[in-house]
């Protein structure tokens, strides 16, 4: 080969480098899930078994950087509505929630464990410190 070829050979490679070395990293970066805030509203159901009417599940939440979730929650059943603090965290993608619901001037204490599977939307377990209820409750948030 002659000297003329071998430096336009070298002076393409020398200007292409640039461009070709962030095209080979692009197959190395890993997408990671987003992490959704849980701030806002939210619905869902609990359904008991039979002969008792399912609750209608309703929290406003607000979550901090630091991830500690604070709210309230209301719960209704058949047009009978209780409602109280909601404490927890977020930790993504576990969700824990203390609730402390007031219902016809009792308390129910208890908690939901869950895991937020998509920005919209929970899944976990409702369960009452008594023991009394442990029921699925998948939580949707509210549109704006």
């Amino acid at each position: 080969m002659t000297a003329t070829r071998l430096n336009r050979r070298f002076a393409l490679s020398v200007v292409l480098t640039p461009f070709l070395v962030p095209i080979a990293s692009c197959g190395d970066d890993k997408i990671e899930p987003e992490d959704p805030k849980l701030t806002g509203e939210w619905t869902g159901q609990v359904t008991f078994p039979e002969p008792d009417p399912s609750a209608e599940v309703g929290l406003e939440l607000t979550e901090n950087e630091a991830g500690e979730v604070t709210g309230t929650i209301t719960w209704t059943v058949a047009d009978n509505s209780g409602s109280g603090p909601v404490t927890g965290t977020h930790n993504y993608p576990d969700v824990s929630l203390n609730l402390t619901i007031t219902w016809f001037g009792e308390k129910l204490t208890g908690r939901y464990v869950a895991q937020t599977v998509s920005d919209d939307r929970m899944e976990g377990t409702f369960s009452s410190d008594d023991g009394s209820i442990t029921e699925p409750l998948a939580m949707t948030r509210k549109s704006a």
